[in-house]
Formats: C-alpha cells, structure tokens, sequence
C-alpha cells in the first residue's frame, strides 16, 4: 500500500482507476487511512509492520473503509489487483494479504453504516486481539492472537 503514497499503481489497479476514477481515489485514499491507523496504534517495527499484527490490521481496514465506501464487489476487485497485480511478492504473504482482505471485507458488510474512521479501526483491532486474522511467524502462517499483539 506504500506504492499509493508515492503515486504507484500496478497495472490490474490503473485498469480498475480509468475504469471508474472516483473510487479509484476512494480505495487509494483508504489505504492512506489505513496506513495512519496502523502507525498510530502498532509499534513501528519491521516485525510488526511486514506480516506482523500491523500488517494484518493495515490490510483488514484498509477493506473494512473500501468496502464501506465503494462496496464490497469494487473492494474485492481492488484489493485482488492490488495483491495478485504486484510482483515478486511471496505466497505466504499474498495467501495472508488475501485473507486479511476479506476479513476486513466482512466486516465492512457487517457493519454498513459504520462511518467513523476510529470505529473502523476499533472493530479491526478486536478481530487482531481475538485472533481472527492471520501473520506470518516463522515463514508460516499464524493466527494473530498467536504471538502476543505489540
């Protein structure tokens, strides 16, 4: 999602962009959101940040906004080109990323009239807590209440 700050779509995203701009901008500037969240509530380390907890929040409500915003259908197609559209990204972190998505696209269909970004955050991080998403721990994939949230 980093890609987003610095002006960077994958070509499946751009696709999705010139198709329908204005949520095209929604779905980038959640992932903004979800970048904000995640710094203001996971220790900044690579650890946490790269297939840790905070990965896993960061992608959870990143979906949560985009669904909230542009529907689940649009979500999922954003977030499918943005994982399956990178390259050189390894498996295990494409198989969590994709995980961590549709969680994060559940809760943004079970929560609709969510509209407060702290809401959205707040509901995600109890999915971390509870251990319903998953992280990477040893080059496998964990449940994220498996190694202690930080």
């Amino acid at each position: 999602m980093d890609g987003y700050i610095n002006g960077y779509l994958n070509a499946q995203e751009q696709a999705l962009y010139n198709a329908n701009r204005a949520k095209g901008l929604l779905c980038i500037a959640n992932a903004k959101t979800a970048i904000d969240l995640t710094k203001a509530r996971y220790v900044n380390t690579s650890s946490v940040m790269h297939n840790g907890n905070g990965d896993a929040f960061r992608h959870a409500v990143w979906n949560f906004g985009m669904t909230i915003d542009v529907g689940a259908d649009f979500a999922k197609k954003w977030s499918d080109a943005h994982e399956f559209g990178s390259t050189g990204q390894p498996a295990t972190e494409r198989s969590m990323d994709i995980y961590n998505n549709s969680i994060g696209i559940s809760l943004g269909k079970n929560n609709p009239t969510t509209l407060l970004q702290s809401s959205f955050a707040s509901l995600t991080q109890a999915q971390v807590r509870a251990g319903r998403l998953k992280i990477i721990s040893n080059g496998n994939l964990v449940w994220s209440n498996s190694v202690g949230e930080k």
